[in-house]
This record gives structure tokens, sequence and C-alpha cells, in this order.
């Protein structure tokens, strides 16, 4: 195994991702999810977007789903890397600071993607990143991050606690450019996909857009993802979003079976206009794939490499109809959101890079 601090360099690193993956395991863990489990499904795919671009850019890098430490352990003896990545707050400290003495000459870094409001849910999550932040400063090789500034600040201000600033990485090989024209037809195709939290905030979008279909004397198909368990509230959110288009003749709620990545895009491509309405975020795989298939998007500001004149106020469903019908109609929306997550990805790779090519102690 190579001991990176000895001299350290990007091109010498070998980094494995790894996230939990609950594709051997039944009930709300299992099912027919393509080997993404109960609201882990980004958390793969951005792994898997991570491998993709460090591998293009010429580093040796590694995608292992697991399913727990025991998992964690056997990948690491299996690819030795020098650089493991661990997506999200599972690992416990006392599990963690046992794989840092064990394994000595890899660095760990713990990788944190949600803002401080999204992990109100997590409580445990949240006990498990400040076991972290004291644990990382009596060990050699482990160290915490984040994809967003915000909470870096935080942790850095509040707690004292040295975090990585590691944003998200996301392949755009596959761009399409399909905006020529405004929306004028009679139908129109509006998405707030993802998961039903209340974060997520799928309401105040579907309100939204019937605000904004009935202005312009449009049927609507409203799509949400559906048929998976997200927890206590889940199935409040879509009862309460059926309620919504109950009765309506010119407005139908679509629900989407959860799909493979790939299917996905396809889906995301289908439509005139994507929201991600959310009450809190970072970067927001969504988004991103809808900007890659050249579909605007609605959002709140808290997606901060998307265009400033596509933030809403997203408690104001009048705010996110007017910013809707802003986008429908013009045909640069999708190239300008290109641009903007094409700056934000030239900017993450070289944070990644340099990362790798630093002493990590």
């Amino acid at each position: 195994m190579k001991m990176h601090y000895r001299n350290p360099s990007a091109k010498a690193a070998h980094v494995v991702v790894f996230y939990r993956d609950f594709k051997d395991y039944g009930g709300d863990y299992g099912g027919d999810y393509g080997g993404y489990g109960k609201c882990h499904r980004g958390l793969g795919i951005n792994a898997l977007m991570t491998v993709k671009v460090l591998r293009k850019n010429g580093i040796h890098a590694d995608i292992c789903p697991v399913w727990d430490v025991n998992g964690l352990r056997d990948g690491l003896t299996k690819y030795q890397p020098t650089h493991a990545i661990i997506q999200a707050l599972w690992v416990s400290s006392a599990d963690q600071a046992k794989l840092c003495s064990d394994f000595p000459d890899v660095q760990f870094d713990v990788r944190v993607h949600s803002q401080i409001g999204f992990l109100q849910v997590e409580p445990a999550a949240i006990k498990i990143l400040r076991d972290l932040l004291v644990l990382q400063e009596s060990s050699l090789n482990l160290s915490v991050s984040s994809n967003t500034h915000r909470l870096r600040e935080f942790l850095h201000h509040t707690y004292k606690s040295k975090v990585l600033y590691l944003p998200n990485l996301y392949d755009l090989d596959r761009v399409q450019r399909k905006r020529d024209e405004s929306h004028d037809h009679r139908t129109l195709r509006i998405g707030s996909f993802g998961a039903h939290r209340l974060m997520k905030n799928h309401t105040t979008a579907a309100a939204s857009a019937l605000i904004a279909s009935e202005r312009r004397g449009s049927d609507l198909e409203f799509y949400v993802n559906a048929g998976r368990d997200e927890g206590e509230k889940a199935s409040s959110i879509l009862t309460a979003l059926q309620n919504m288009f109950s009765g309506l003749r010119w407005a139908k709620l679509v629900e989407v079976p959860w799909e493979e990545w790939p299917v996905f895009r396809q889906t995301v491509a289908f439509m005139d206009l994507n929201m991600q309405a959310s009450f809190s975020e970072t970067f927001c795989l969504i988004c991103a794939d809808s900007v890659a298939e050249g579909v605007p998007v609605v959002v709140s500001d808290s997606i901060e490499w998307t265009p400033h004149r596509w933030h809403a106020n997203v408690d104001d469903a009048m705010d996110i109809a007017r910013v809707a019908s802003s986008l429908l109609w013009d045909t640069h929306a999708a190239e300008e959101g290109l641009h903007h997550l094409e700056k934000y990805c030239v900017e993450s790779i070289a944070i990644w890079l340099q990362y790798l090519a630093t002493n990590p102690t």
C-alpha cells in the first residue's frame, strides 16, 4: 500500500468512493430499485459521477458500494487505496477510529452532502458529524469535508473545526441542447423529482405549476417520483399532491417509478421545465441532470451554481410561477444553465486535484 504523505501526487493517488447500497436487503431497502436503497439513490449516482470525472482526469479511482463497516473493510483490503471517500454520515466515530488505526496508510475523508437544515431529520447523523470533528483532531489520517461552503463555515465558526471543501463532480459527457423554441403547445410538462421529504417542498412546486399552466391556458402534466418508502411523512406528501390534482380536468399528477439513472435522464429530458423548490439543498443532481438534458429549472438560491434569474422565493407559489413562465419563453435559458454548470465543474475538479496532490497530514 502506498504511503501517500511521503510523496503526495494526484497521479499517484488511488481513490475509492464508498457509499451505502441496499440491493441485497428486502423490505424498504430492497425491491425493484436497481440496487439503490431507501434515501441513498443520489449518493450512488454521486459516487459514480465522482469516479467518472476523476478517471477522465487521469486519477486512479474506483467505486465500492457496501452495506456496513465490514463491507468497508473488505473494500479497503481489496483496493488498497491511498484515499477512501466515505459518502455521508453513517459510520460511527468508534468504527471510524478503528478503521483509521487498522489502515494507517489510507487517508479517510467523510464527505457531508447536506445542509444543517436537511440534517434535522437525521439527528443521529448530526451526532456522528460532531464526533468525527473531534476524532479528526487526534487522527493522522481522517478528515471531514463538505460539498458546500455554507456548512463548512458553520462548522468552522461554531465548533472551531477544520473542514475541507470538496464540491460535487459531475460528468458532462452526455450534454443535450434541445431548446430551440419557447413552449407554446397545449400540454405543459413540469417535473418535481426527488425524494418525498418535507424540505423538498413538492406541494409548493405543484401549486406554482398549476398557476403557470392556468395563466398560459395549457393543460398540465405534473411529474413526481413515487413507489418508494421515504419515511414517516412520505405517504402524506404524495396524498397531499393527489388531493391537489383531484377533480381538475386540465391537470394531471403523473407518478413516475424510481428508475435507473440513464432511464431517469430520459424522463427528465421529456419535461418542458423542472422545479427544485427545496428549502435546503447543496448541489442537487436532479438539477444538473436537467441542465445536461437541455431543460431549465426553477430553483431556490440554495443551489448556488445555478443562474441567478432561475432563483425564486420557494415559499411563494406565485413567484415560482413567475420565474417558470420566464424560463418557458426563453430559448436560451437551458444553455445559460449549462454554462454555469460547466464553470462549476472546472472549478470543482481543480479543487479535487489539489486535494489529491497535497500531504493529507
